[in-house]
């Protein structure tokens, strides 16, 4: 054997160890990465939604104790204490479990590592499981934690963190967990995001004790507001009859076979618009004015679709992966145009509004939209005073409109005129689409 020979054998031994080094570190097949929110509307939400109280101030009803460590209760703050000397967690667990929602709180982290737990089991070697926006006196403030899963899931940097938390002193965090999106602010800032995300969609709220550390943590101002689930089943109850071929199942793909098809199997949660992948729109029973909305859909390759807020204003839901669109609003997340057929040919079309970037993910994917809508106004004799607005709206965590006004119903509307609620309308005979965790916020409704 040459030396070149040798040198060979040592270097392709030596590749060959990196590349199986680098894909044990890899994650395994089939479990997919955060995918990181750069916007969302947690800001709008905490500023304009329904709080409730969470705690009522005194005692610890409706929360119960499990672990380690002390709670008491101080001149309306909740004081959390635990000794370096007892290893095992504590934590305070709300008794109710939540879905959808935004949960607030104050607090002053003095010593020790704490966490608002969300969407948590009671399991696990710590006592629960599930996700944590992480409260610290020093480090990661703000970051997201999934105890007894995949650990960090976002973790901020130094300097990040030295932007939205106040050390020694009293912080406010609001988690906003819609469907299999997250956002965590501290003071009003954004700290962490995640849209379709893997993780939890259910469970309870709950203060943590880190066990091992002296720790000192209070906190005051426990709030919640619940958004509405849309798709609660069983079968479609919730949404006007008639539903066409409109159906509710367990799961929605692309269809392996025909990939402008859509493939699903049985059970709860999602809907389709039936095996032909065309049907009648869909209608929700419930009218809405200003709403916060959260919708997850599916489209396969080519196919077409739309929500309809009031069932008057659409956002596209379109396969628009990679392309360009023909004309404003034809994309997906665009405001699509409105029309009148009195115009010359070619400008028939109007106020159209393509979305900022092309967020769009491969057909057949879940994507996200998060939108806060603000219904038209009208004054005491009926007349509109200032028109429909989308005040934000996020597709994939990207923003793609912020203070859009609309003149009028865009083209496809089911009703011609504007009023100061209306029905969510999703449009069934464009092409093969399915929806899942759809949630709403009513934000308050004025004339």
């Amino acid at each position: 054997m040459t030396k070149e020979h040798t040198m060979t054998m040592r270097i392709t031994r030596i590749l060959f160890l990196c590349v199986a080094f680098a894909a044990a570190a890899l994650p395994a097949a089939g479990k997919p990465k955060a995918q990181l929110a750069e916007a969302g509307i947690a800001r709008e939400v905490a500023d304009a939604g329904p709080w409730q109280p969470l705690w009522d101030g005194k005692s610890l009803a409706g929360w119960h104790e499990i672990g380690k460590g002390a709670w008491t209760i101080e001149n309306g703050t909740i004081h959390g204490t635990h000794e370096k000397s007892v290893k095992a967690f504590g934590h305070l667990v709300t008794d109710r479990a939540f879905r959808d929602f935004a949960v607030g709180v104050r607090y002053k982290a003095v010593a020790g590592n704490s966490g608002l737990y969300f969407r948590v089991d009671q399991a696990g070697f710590s006592g629960v499981s599930g996700f944590q926006a992480e409260i610290d006196p020093h480090h990661d403030a703000g970051g997201l934690y999934e105890t007894n899963g995949r650990a960090w899931v976002v973790k901020p940097t130094p300097e990040h963190v030295k932007t939205w938390y106040k050390p020694g002193a009293w912080n406010d965090m609001v988690v906003l967990a819609v469907g299999r999106s997250v956002t965590v602010l501290v003071n009003g800032k954004q700290s962490a995001g995640l849209v379709n995300d893997a993780g939890r969609t259910k469970g309870h709220v709950a203060l943590q004790l880190h066990g091992g550390m002296d720790l000192d943590v209070w906190f005051q101002n426990l709030r919640i507001m619940p958004w509405t689930n849309l798709l609660p089943g069983p079968g479609m109850k919730g949404w006007k009859k008639p539903t066409g071929d409109w159906q509710m199942v367990g799961k929605a793909g692309q269809d392996p076979k025909d990939p402008k098809k859509v493939a699903v199997e049985p059970g709860a949660g999602v809907i389709f618009n039936g095996p032909k992948g065309r049907t009648r729109n869909l209608f929700t029973a419930d009218a809405f004015g200003d709403l916060a909305a959260h919708i997850e859909f599916l489209v396969p390759k080519d196919s077409n679709s739309g929500v309809y807020f009031m069932g008057r204003y659409e956002i596209q839901v379109f396969d628009s992966f990679g392309k360009k669109g023909a004309y404003p609003g034809i994309e997906c997340g665009g405001i699509y145009q409105r029309w009148d057929r009195s115009r010359p040919k070619g400008q028939r079309g109007f106020e159209g509004h393509s979305p900022r970037v092309n967020a769009s993910r491969p057909p057949g994917r879940w994507q996200t939209f998060d939108v806060v809508f603000r219904a038209p106004r009208f004054d005491d004799s009926g007349k509109k005073v200032a028109d429909a607005r989308f005040v934000k709206v996020v597709h994939n965590g990207r923003l793609v409109h912020e203070d859009v006004e609309l003149s009028g119903p865009t083209r496809g509307a089911a009703f011609g005129d504007e009023k100061p609620t209306g029905p969510i309308m999703l449009q069934g005979d464009h092409g093969p689409v399915a929806y899942r965790n759809i949630a709403v916020l009513p934000l308050g409704d004025e004339k």
